[in-house]
């Protein structure tokens, strides 16, 4: 340990981040899916070079200033993958103009509308992804919901948007009991989002991509058939609470604090 490091620091073990990051890159090609990390937890353009290795470069974000960032470091597939506010729609036409693919997501018809005519009325065009619920509850639209389909069609029919296809995360995963729950979670997510894109197919309507994925969720899942991307985030650290609820071992952890 170095005596001249400032107290307090972050002490990050590159060796375990490497570790982390193939095993999940290898989990992700050998069950045939993209790997999309989201990087609110690393925030850091050097982690999603190491962590995106691999794979097609996308990633995920949870805030328009990471996107910004992200975007600045060079990396131009991104996911916003929070309910869309449709008086962000300026910051992220701004992103967009920069040159990034900016993804965004909506679980409501009203707001689609609204993006929509915003949208119109700035000459952008947005990718948009519908927010599925698979048991999280806290936000997103069951796969079995009456609206999906005319939210769908609505995306579809807006000329200042492309429906990109369909979105979740299970949440509930991170309080998981064991690893047959974690398991059947993953499970439960990876068909709640298939069948979600199916009613979209069926509808007639496109939905190229089936995004799902966290980590807990990554790390268990034993068929990933239908999904094309997965965006896990904090398997690239870990934490206690990974640990504790057996989505990594103790030695994944990569981050320490020296007080």
């Amino acid at each position: 340990m170095r005596a001249d490091l400032e107290t307090p620091c972050l002490l990050l073990d590159r060796a375990v981040l490497d570790s982390n990051c193939q095993l999940m890159a290898g989990h992700m090609t050998s069950l045939g899916v993209r790997l999309r990390p989201h990087m609110k937890t690393a925030k850091s353009a050097d982690v999603a070079r190491i962590a995106t290795a691999g794979h097609f470069g996308g990633i995920t974000v949870s805030t328009l200033a990471e996107a910004r960032y992200f975007a600045a470091a060079g990396f131009s597939d991104i996911t916003y993958a929070v309910g869309f506010v449709p008086s962000k729609l300026a910051a992220a036409a701004a992103i967009q103009a920069s040159g990034v693919d900016l993804a965004i997501v909506t679980d409501n018809i009203e707001a689609a509308a609204a993006i929509a005519e915003k949208a119109s009325a700035t000459r952008c065009r947005f990718p948009v992804l519908i927010e599925i619920d698979t048991g999280d509850g806290r936000c997103g639209l069951p796969p079995e919901a009456g609206e999906l389909p005319a939210l769908a069609r609505a995306i579809d029919a807006a000329p200042a948007l492309d429906l990109r296809g369909v979105l979740t995360h299970a949440g509930q995963s991170y309080h998981a009991g064991s690893a047959a729950d974690l398991k059947a979670i993953a499970e439960r997510e990876r068909a709640g989002i298939v069948a979600a894109a199916g009613v979209l197919r069926g509808a007639g309507l496109p939905c190229p991509v089936v995004s799902a994925g966290s980590t807990p969720t990554a790390r268990y899942a034993e068929s990933l058939d239908g999904v094309t991307e997965m965006r896990p985030g904090v398997y690239m650290f870990c934490d206690v609470d990974q640990a504790l609820i057996g989505s990594c071992g103790w030695d994944h952890i990569a981050v320490s604090v020296l007080a």
